[in-house]
């Protein structure tokens, strides 16, 4: 299902789409036009757009409700570019949650499964998750599973 326009920064990235299932959140995107830096590739930052979208809903799948969950860190190793017109998609899990942090890791990969960078992400928890806004997994499972 697309992923919703906001009139975020996200906007810029798209169309990107997600699908959440029982192993969480998975986004996606086909490299556009608009994705690709000066010397015709996908730039690095779509990559870390990814991931970071990624990572904190997988931390919010974890948690079992996504929240506001801004992130602390991202690193990242770029090992292969992408080209105009190939689908890429992220692959990640949440690797641990504490009171205060969640912590990710996975890969970005194209249909063929070659893997184009992988990374990890540390993110702040709300103080209290139980009064924080946000949408439960159920929830968000109903509305990007609906088709």
């Amino acid at each position: 299902m697309p992923f919703p326009l906001d009139n975020s920064f996200n906007d810029r990235f798209a169309p990107m789409y997600i699908s959440v299932d029982d192993d969480g959140p998975t986004l996606g995107l086909t490299v556009q036009k608009h994705h690709l830096n000066g010397i015709g590739i996908c730039h690095g930052a779509v990559y870390m757009a990814m991931f970071d979208i990624s990572f904190a809903g997988a931390v919010g799948f974890r948690i079992g409700k996504f929240a506001g969950t801004p992130t602390i860190n991202i690193s990242i190793d770029y090992l292969s570019s992408s080209i105009e017109g190939e689908w890429i998609y992220t692959d990640v899990e949440c690797l641990k949650v504490t009171n205060t942090m969640g912590f990710a890791r996975g890969m970005i990969r194209n249909t063929a499964g070659d893997i184009k960078a992988s990374g990890s992400g540390v993110f702040k928890l709300p103080k209290d998750l139980e009064a924080s806004p946000g949408v439960s997994v159920e929830e968000v499972k109903a509305i990007y599973n609906a088709n």
